[in-house]
This record gives C-alpha cells, sequence and structure tokens, in this order.
C-alpha cells in the first residue's frame, strides 16, 4: 500500500472469529512494540445516573485481575522495562502497552487479563475513589477546567453524555460499587467492541497467534454502535456565562458550539479552517493575532473534536482579567474576517504544506502510528487512508474551506463560558 510521504505505516486488518479486530504494522526496524486495546467503552456508554462510572471502571482495571494481582502487575512490568497506560474518554477506552518485542506475548497475555478479567478489589477502589475526590475538589479551583464544564453544561443537554466531563461528580463515585463497575464492564466490555493495535518489531502471523491466544476466546456479547447511543442534540442559543472564583488572577475562556461528526463529508473542510485558525504558525491566526500582535492573553487556539456523534469547535484563551473584553472582541474580530474571507491564497498553500508534513512526523514513532491507526479502524476510513489523504487535503479549495466554516461555526449559536476572578 501506497502511503504518505514514504512512510512505514502499511496496515493489515484481520477480524478474529469473536468479533475482534486486530490491525498490525510490521516495523523491523523498531525493537519496541506497542500494543494498545481499544474499547468502546467510555463515558458515551453512561446513564445519566452512571456519571463516572465508565471513568472509574477503566482505571480500575490495572488493580487486579483473575491471576494478576496489582503487586505482581506492578513487579512483572517494572521487570519487562515495559510502561501500561490507561486512558477513558467519551468514546473508548485505551489500554496500551509498550515493551520490548521479546516481551510482546507477555504483553498481549497482560493486556488480555486487563480488559477480560478484571476483579476491581474493593480495598483498591476506596483508595481510587479517594483519589478522585481530591480530584474533583482540585478540578472546582481550576478555571480552565470550569470554564470547560460550564461550556458543556451549555453546550449539549443534560441527556447528553458530552454534557459533562468524564471523571464523574462527588455523589456518584462517593456512591460506586464494585458490583457497579462490574457490572458495566460485563455490559459494554466485549470483543466486538475492541480493537486490538499491534505496532513494532512483531511479524503479522505472531500478532495473529498471540491475539488468537489470548482474546480468541473472549465471548461475544451483542452490544450496539457507539453513536446509536447517542441522544440528538440541537445548537444551542447564543449565551455567555461567566464563573466568579475568588483569589484567581487569569480568565479562562472557551467559545465554540456542537459541530459535525468524524463520518461527515464536511469534517476535512472544517478540520482544515480550524488549522490555519488555531493550530498552524503556532496556534493559528488566534495565538498571531489576540497574543503575539495585541497582547491580549497567555495563550489563544482552537480546536476540532470529531468523533461519534456531533462533537465540537472549541476556541479556549487565558486572557488577565484587565484584557478580557478586549480579548473577546479581538476574538470575535478574527472570526469575523475568516468567516467574511475565508483563508488567504498564502493559508490556503501554508496549511496544505504543514497538514501533509505533519502526519509523516507523526508516523515516525509507534505510539503515532497506533494512534493513526486507531482512527483508520474507528471511523471506517479505509486501509488506503493514508495514500488518499494527500488527495484529500490538496483538494480542499479556499471557497469550499470557506463555505463549510460558515455551515459548521454560526456565530448565532456560539457559547462561550468564562472563569476567572469576580468582575
Amino acid at each position: 500500500m501506497a502511503t504518505v510521504t514514504g512512510s512505514a505505516l502499511r496496515p493489515e486488518r484481520i477480524e478474529l472469529s469473536n468479533g475482534l479486530v486486530l490491525l498490525h504494522n510490521h516495523v523491523p526496524s523498531n525493537a519496541s512494540v506497542v500494543v494498545r486495546a481499544l474499547v468502546r467503552a467510555g463515558a458515551s456508554r453512561e446513564t445519566h445516573d452512571e456519571h463516572g462510572i465508565a471513568s472509574l471502571t477503566g482505571r480500575m482495571l490495572r488493580q487486579g485481575t483473575r491471576n494478576i494481582s496489582k503487586s505482581a502487575l506492578a513487579e512483572e512490568l517494572d521487570g519487562m522495562g515495559a510502561g501500561l497506560s490507561v486512558d477513558v474518554g467519551y468514546a473508548l477506552v485505551a489500554v496500551s502497552i509498550k515493551c520490548l518485542s521479546g516481551d510482546f506475548l507477555r504483553a498481549t497475555q497482560i493486556l488480555s487479563e486487563l480488559v477480560c478479567k478484571p476483579t476491581f478489589p474493593a480495598e483498591e477502589l476506596d483508595r481510587l475513589r479517594g483519589q478522585v475526590l481530591t480530584e474533583l475538589k482540585e478540578m472546582d479551583d481550576n478555571t480552565r477546567v470550569m470554564a470547560e464544564r460550564t461550556w458543556r453544561e451549555l453546550a449539549f443537554p443534560s441527556t447528553h453524555p458530552y454534557h459533562r466531563l468524564t471523571v464523574g461528580n462527588a455523589a456518584t463515585v462517593s456512591a460506586a460499587t464494585r458490583d457497579n463497575l462490574s457490572a458495566f464492564q460485563t455490559a459494554w466490555y466485549g470483543p466486538n467492541q475492541t480493537t486490538l493495535i499491534v505496532v513494532g518489531d512483531v511479524a503479522l502471523d505472531d500478532a495473529v497467534a498471540a491475539a488468537e491466544a489470548s482474546l480468541g476466546d473472549w465471548p461475544g456479547v451483542r452490544i450496539e454502535r457507539v453513536e446509536s447511543t447517542l441522544p440528538a442534540s440541537d445548537l444551542p442559543p447564543k449565551e455567555l456565562r461567566e464563573v466568579a472564583m475568588t483569589g484567581k488572577t487569569q480568565a479562562d475562556v472557551v467559545i465554540g458550539l456542537p459541530t459535525l461528526d468524524r463520518g461527515s463529508a464536511d469534517y476535512y473542510a472544517l478540520s482544515f479552517a480550524n488549522h490555519i485558525l488555531g493550530r498552524m504558525y503556532f496556534m493559528g491566526r488566534f495565538g498571531e493575532k489576540v497574543r503575539d500582535e495585541q497582547g491580549l492573553a497567555y495563550y489563544a487556539y482552537s480546536e476540532l473534536h470529531g468523533s461519534y456523534g456531533r462533537g465540537a469547535w472549541l476556541l479556549r484563551a487565558g486572557v488577565n482579567p484587565r484584557n478580557l473584553d478586549k480579548a473577546l472582541t479581538s476574538i470575535d474580530a478574527e472570526l469575523k474576517r475568516f468567516l467574511d474571507e475565508g483563508p488567504t491564497p498564502e493559508e490556503q498553500s501554508d496549511g496544505v504544506s504543514s497538514l501533509l508534513g505533519s502526519l509523516p512526523r507523526q508516523l515516525e514513532t509507534n505510539e503515532g502510528a497506533a494512534a493513526v491507526m486507531s482512527e483508520i479502524e474507528l471511523y471506517d476510513l479505509g486501509l488506503d487512508y493514508l495514500e488518499r489523504y494527500p488527495d484529500i487535503v490538496r483538494s480542499l479549495t479556499r471557497e469550499q474551506v470557506t463555505e463549510v466554516t460558515r455551515r459548521w461555526i454560526d456565530p448565532q449559536h456560539l457559547v462561550s463560558a468564562i472563569a476567572g476572578p469576580p468582575r
């Protein structure tokens, strides 16, 4: 398969009989390997009353399984020189082990234990619960977190998972039990909801054999797709809300609105617009104008979240409270100028070069390659995605980028949340 700028990413896809998908990329020049299980069991699977259960369940996976205690797991990983990470988002739980290729088989066995056979020890849950409750108190005192939390509460209806942060709240975390976590894991963790990614110096036959041996007998369950479980959400009305926090010296701002899902035909044009507005040249137009030229912000950038269901376009800024009104005016002016005029010819050209240059750099590491392979599988982009990607980017026109941005970023629906000292 031809790839971006001669990259070494040539993924192969195998589906086991129980529905688990194996994505493999052989990198013989790299003696390490990344083994990653992506389980579609993130916070999107929670009910309103289960807020935080997905996060607790994911974080408890490494606290002990039927065959490996927490201490034994730590000791074995340390002996292998391996690193273990567990990340829980709205759509996914990502469990990753990075190790030397000689330890690949054992790493896969450990990974299967974590996702298939966790025991959720009561004493470890009590310890984790205390940690999370402390984190929640710290978040209540963090202006960046409070701005995003407030923005989500305004932008998405209360019935939508994106309305809330994934960590949970004090009431639901305090009430969570081992039975709650076990029930959530039983309901949503299954082979047909899991993708196993292997990147590094492991041959395809060895990867398939390890997947079959460790996960081939994981019984399948009928679980509906994540996107079908997300409620519909209308665009919110334009609103600005300030959260007064005493003792703070900085105001943090989040401005944005729900937009599109990753599978939308408009995704690439809107992503290109976001790259120019808030990413390119180190924080894009917003960073260049609001931060560098005008000195009105400590940071200013934007991001586009494309996932299952309607994601969001967000602008984030950290501002001296004395400059808040001027910064908001400047942000509004830059966004209006882009909606009126679109990218300049120079921005269009530089945007293409920037995007086509950044992907090969990401593919230089096993972790970066695994992330790209994850996106390819999760959003059905096709194994020829990297072959098609340069033409997708080059085919975007200034007119198309401008029209798509106007379609999805409507100033009449922008929600603004500010957290900082009282004014």
